[in-house]
């Protein structure tokens, strides 16, 4: 049997949902979706129309095909198109959801959605998957890697294998994956992963008001933000269950470049957000970066305890000569809950290469490192760093934003700073080159009582 459903897309529904639903008999194995749309790009420059196809069964979301070359869906008991949770199609009302992230002038664009189904099975006959060798480094320790990447099963170029073997060869201790509005590579890359890496589960909630990394879930998460909804109540709800919630790119270009990239949910801003992603991609590709660093310096002045990441963004193998930045976590193990304990708590630092640490001692003897807290009074900061090649990089000690001491780095070395610390303060290390261009950077060290927002 075949239904077909025929429509137009405007300006007037970009940002929206475009619901189709059809109800499935008892007995189907297999459940096809082919979608087009005409035409697939405005006439004039080289930014495309950009739509995406979610699917939901009568149990709840199978998932998204996010901007793929080839938007169609299929679905059985065993396999289903990358993005799409594979799983018997049960008996009951569907939905296929047209989501217009972006329609751009004249606008005007047709779609055709083609339902059918059948009671046989599709199954695709696939190459025997070997897991990596190796044993990965355990127990405490600093570990080095990865929380932002993407594969085709949303808009990356990269397969599941490739994927692996990119973040193996970057040398990681631990790689997420995060997908477009789905989770569907996960089992793949757990599977393929064995014990040489860590793999953290992942997805990337792509919004039309900004995207943010869910880290610590392989279910799919609902990332539609409904008429009476908020995303910090979806934020707050995500962490209230263990999961790790991160603005990703928040200065990032918005649209039409990038539509949804830039974070504007004025409810998390940053509301029961704890986590900003601070160095996407290259450094030099990317001068948003620069702006998220200052926000995260603005939010930390208003009192917020937060904490910075890193994310490659990976999508396909980047070219070579960018400075891309690795998330190092000192863990008490290296597991997905451990590592991410540890981001949590801020015991880290994010770096393109050099080790970068920042710890304080008080006159009472009292110590605290990255992502800790000190009474008010009379501290001694101390700087470390390593790898810091001979270049002339400067580290810089950041008091509420405002640099307050720098020494010219070597190789390795440390500098320390006294200083008067009051309620409120809080302080990292940065390391920079003679153009300014971020290194390294450590999250802070507080002084004063801080809320207690670790979750």
């Amino acid at each position: 049997m075949s239904i077909v459903f025929e429509g137009l897309l405007t300006l007037d529904t970009m940002s929206s949902h475009v619901p189709h639903t059809f109800t499935l008999p008892p007995g189907v194995e297999t459940l096809r979706a082919r979608f087009t749309h005409s035409p697939t790009h405005p006439g004039v420059g080289d930014i495309p129309h950009q739509i995406s196809v979610s699917l939901y069964g009568p149990a709840g979301p199978r998932g998204t095909r996010h901007n793929n070359v080839d938007q169609s869906v299929w679905i059985s008991t065993r396999q289903a198109s990358p993005g799409i949770v594979p799983g018997a199609p049960e008996p009951g009302t569907w939905q296929i959801e047209i989501d217009v992230h972006r329609i751009l002038p004249p606008g005007h664009v047709s779609y055709r959605l083609e339902i059918d189904w059948a009671q046989t099975e599709t199954f695709q006959p696939v190459d025997p998957l070997v897991p990596l060798t190796g044993q990965r480094r355990r127990g405490p320790g600093w570990y080095r890697g990865d929380l932002h990447g993407h594969t085709i099963h949303s808009d990356g170029q990269l397969s599941v294998a490739e994927y692996l073997q990119y973040a193996v060869e970057r040398g990681y201790d631990f790689v997420a994956l995060t997908d477009h509005n789905t989770v569907t590579g996960l089992p793949e890359l757990d599977r393929r992963a064995g014990e040489a890496i860590t793999i953290i589960g992942g997805t990337e909630l792509t919004t039309y008001n900004g995207h943010a990394l869910v880290l610590g879930t392989r279910e799919l998460v609902d990332w539609r933000v409904r008429d009476g909804e908020t995303m910090s109540g979806r934020a707050e709800a995500l962490t209230d269950e263990g999961k790790l919630f991160v603005i990703a790119h928040p200065k990032a270009e918005g649209h039409p470049f990038c539509t949804g990239c830039r974070w504007a949910f004025s409810d998390l801003m940053p509301g029961p957000a704890r986590h900003i992603e601070v160095w996407n991609r290259f450094w030099s590709e990317r001068t948003h970066n620069e702006e998220s660093v200052y926000l995260f310096y603005r939010w930390l002045n208003a009192g917020y305890r937060m904490v910075a990441t890193a994310g490659t963004d990976t999508h396909r193998r980047a070219a070579t000569g960018g400075r891309i930045a690795a998330n190092v976590v000192y863990a008490l193990d290296n597991t997905q809950d451990e590592i991410l304990a540890g981001i949590r708590a801020g015991r880290s630092f994010i770096s393109s290469g050099p080790e970068l640490k920042l710890s304080a001692q008080g006159a009472d003897g009292g110590k605290a490192g990255m992502g800790q807290a000190m009474a008010a009074g009379r501290l001694t900061l101390r700087c470390d760093w390593a790898g810091a090649g001979e270049d002339g990089l400067v580290a810089g000690l950041i008091r509420r934003g405002r640099r307050i001491e720098s020494w010219t780095c070597g190789e390795a070395g440390a500098g320390t700073f006294e200083v008067e610390a009051e309620d409120g303060d809080w302080f990292v290390c940065e390391l920079r080159d003679r153009t300014a261009g971020l290194h390294a950077i450590t999250n802070p060290i507080h002084v004063g009582t801080v809320p207690d927002i670790w979750r």
